[in-house]
């Protein structure tokens, strides 16, 4: 009976992940069926099992245009979500996110600088998001860490955000060269990616999972507290400093590859939270689904909404967020 009993939340909590796999696949499948020209799901079986090489028109869709933006969406998304749990666990504040909290305006700044320098390939918009993402995320920290108010993160988030968003914008106007490459990726969007943007975004996510491996344990002895982790022969400073790697890294990442996107890795953490408990090690996987999920489907509404043009999946995601951000702060101080 002991064993039933203790491997009984483990087969839910693989239920739970299987049904959030289902749903990643199914969205999938519907970006693969779904915008300015539906393709039949007869089709679409035919085309995925001839590969990239056919030379239809509706193997030119899905091969050339949606399977990659679904491939970017979800690992964007993956990222974004298990950066937000993190993030949220790491500042001890559930209203954080990598967008909230200013990490993806610092990484658009040093964008903005390396475009300014004539650095504007895949890599190193790579570069200068993840070192954007990472002195942000140092400065936010340092500024909040003896406050007690979860609003005050969010607003040192917003008006360091607000700061860095005005600096990049300065640079931007200084040629038009710059201004085209920064709005283009400044809206935050699936939306003309190349293969080097999807390499990014997945090798972050493979990245940062591998990281996320290494830090969720410790991450959830440090919950007990500083003494309790020490007593238990772990480091909080060396867990604290490698949370923040798994933030900065999969934020960076991410908002290389598509741009700045928020309230993912605030709502993702939210949606799964009660059904795996606040343990880190239980809700990364589901997290990172959940997160696959919410990016994909925003991206698919994207294209539907206003049909033959596309709204960008960041503007959705903002749109479906921020009532949800307000519901939460004004729930917390209810409390």
């Amino acid at each position: 009976s002991r064993t039933t009993t203790a491997t009984r939340p483990i087969s839910r909590w693989a239920a739970f992940v299987a049904l959030l796999a289902g749903l990643l696949l199914l969205s999938a499948i519907a970006s693969l069926l779904l915008g300015a020209r539906a393709i039949p799901l007869g089709d679409l079986w035919t085309v995925l099992t001839q590969g990239p090489g056919v030379g239809s028109d509706e193997g030119t869709v899905v091969w050339g245009l949606r399977f990659p933006r679904t491939v970017l969406a979800a690992a964007a998304g993956a990222s974004l979500a298990v950066a937000g749990a993190f993030a949220q666990s790491w500042t001890r504040n559930p209203l954080a996110d990598p967008g909230i909290i200013g990490l993806t305006a610092g990484a658009s700044f040093f964008v903005a600088i390396f475009f300014t320098l004539g650095l504007s390939s895949s890599a190193w918009t790579a570069v200068a998001a993840i070192i954007g993402a990472a002195i942000t995320a140092a400065v936010v920290v340092a500024a909040t860490r003896k406050a007690k108010d979860s609003l005050t993160l969010i607003l040192v988030g917003v008006g360091l955000s607000w700061a860095l968003t005005s600096a990049a914008t300065l640079l931007a106007l200084q040629s038009d060269h710059i201004f085209d490459g920064m709005r283009q990726w400044n809206v935050g969007s699936t939306v003309g990616k190349d293969g080097g943007d999807i390499t990014i975004a997945v090798a972050g996510l493979v990245i940062g999972l591998i990281l996320t491996s290494l830090t969720c344990r410790p991450m959830d002895i440090l919950a007990l507290g500083d003494d309790a982790a020490s007593g238990l022969g772990s480091s909080p400073n060396t867990t604290r400093a490698l949370a923040g790697l798994v933030v900065v890294t999969f934020a960076g990442m991410a908002t290389a590859a598509v741009g700045p996107i928020v309230f993912v890795g605030f709502a993702a953490p939210h949606l799964v939270r009660p059904f795996t408990g606040p343990t880190l090690s239980r809700m990364y996987i589901p997290v990172a689904f959940a997160g696959a999920i919410l990016t994909v489907v925003a991206d698919i509404i994207g294209r539907l909404v206003m049909r033959p043009g596309e709204l960008e999946v960041s503007i959705v995601l903002a749109i479906v967020g921020a009532p949800f951000l307000i519901a939460a702060v004004v729930k917390g101080i209810a409390k």
